[in-house]
């Protein structure tokens, strides 16, 4: 999808679909592809495959929108649901400013022929505005000006949590999802009866390994005459692990030097081949850090909690085997990293009976 610019707008275009993002307050509006013939000199700045939702790094900065810069083909799930890894992500800063350079990949429609050392010494070949005077000069006064120690302390803290972000979508390389598959749920999940496949994707999935949620609330509450148009943006984005095997079967033995006829049985079987999946799915509660989150809270969400689905496809057949891990489902708690001193239970009531063992 193509990622447009103007004055008062950055705008997602894919197809039919377009979603205006507001550089001035952050509010997203999703609308008909068509309606950038409406926008004021759009200039297209690069290409991405999806956003991940919107994020605010400090109570008092401005929003800003997570994009899918890169992405991996994972494989294709029944032959026809395309399962990807996201690789890196861009964040682009919601405010009236101009971007910093997103390295997006070129669109081969507006950027024909131009090298990635043009984009940099020519910046106008990407058509992108003439920078504006007075907001260089005003940058400049701001850094000569002394910044009080909240400001600086802001500044800090949303660079942290910068770093950390694009730490954990750009190096860990744990996030994963698909367009028109619910990676979410598992096969018996899927082909239950109150499961509803002609639902978009988000509004049957499993909540807890919905990890993204709460960035794309803001379109999930949406309100529009048009059916449809907020549901294309909204990918639900699954953390843990997805890897597919394709494997062969050969019926066929062949015959070594000085085997009789007897020692070996020929076979006109063709070589079958089929494809092993393993999925695991981390549940977004209660997903800290595995030696300071321990137990459940009131609302029965265990830490740590990860389902493992693992599948054979020999199509059109699949087969899958669920195995789910998790903390210890109590209210307890540990001070150290390892079981010394013993955890601590914090609550036990009379129906939860508790029997703890240490090797």
């Amino acid at each position: 999808m193509e990622l447009y610019q103007t004055e008062s707008h950055y705008i997602l275009l894919d197809s039919e679909f377009s979603l205006w993002c507001n550089r001035n307050n952050g509010a997203l509006e999703p609308k008909r592809g068509n309606d950038l013939c409406s926008a004021w000199n759009p200039v297209c700045i690069g290409l991405c495959y999806g956003i991940i939702g919107k994020i605010k790094l400090h109570p008092d900065s401005e929003w800003s929108l997570l994009l899918i810069k890169q992405r991996s083909l994972v494989g294709e799930m029944a032959g026809k649901h395309k399962i990807y890894k996201i690789n890196k992500i861009a964040v682009l800063s919601l405010n009236s400013t101009d971007p910093p350079e997103l390295e997006l990949e070129f669109c081969k429609t507006h950027h024909f022929g131009i090298r990635k050392a043009e984009q940099i010494s020519r910046p106008e070949l990407l058509q992108k505005p003439l920078l504006k005077t007075w907001n260089t000069i005003k940058s400049a006064a701001e850094n000569v000006k002394p910044k009080k120690r909240e400001v600086k302390d802001k500044e800090k803290f949303e660079k942290r949590i910068l770093e950390e972000l694009l730490k954990m979508f750009n190096e860990e390389e744990s996030f994963y999802y698909s367009e028109t598959y619910d990676l979410t749920s598992d096969l018996q999940q899927q082909h239950s009866i109150d499961y509803d496949e002609t639902l978009p994707i988000w509004k049957r999935c499993d909540n807890r390994f919905f990890w993204n949620k709460y960035m794309m609330q803001e379109l999930i509450d949406f309100k529009s005459e048009e059916v449809g148009l907020p549901d294309h943006w909204i990918k639900p984005v699954v953390q843990g692990y997805i890897q597919m095997e394709r494997c062969c079967m050969d019926f066929e033995e062949n015959k070594t030097p000085g085997d009789s006829p007897d020692d070996y049985i020929s076979s006109s079987i063709e070589p079958l081949e089929y494809d092993i999946w393993i999925l695991s799915r981390r549940s977004r509660h209660r997903a800290g850090t595995r030696s300071k989150k321990r137990g459940l809270d009131e609302t029965g969400a265990c830490a740590n909690y990860v389902v493992t689905e693992q599948i054979i496809e020999f199509s059109p057949h699949l087969v899958s085997f669920v195995q789910v891990r998790g903390s210890i489902p109590v209210y307890w708690s540990q001070t150290g990293i390892k079981y010394r001193p013993p955890p601590r239970l914090d609550k036990v009531t009379a129906s939860v009976g508790v029997n703890i063992e240490y090797c």
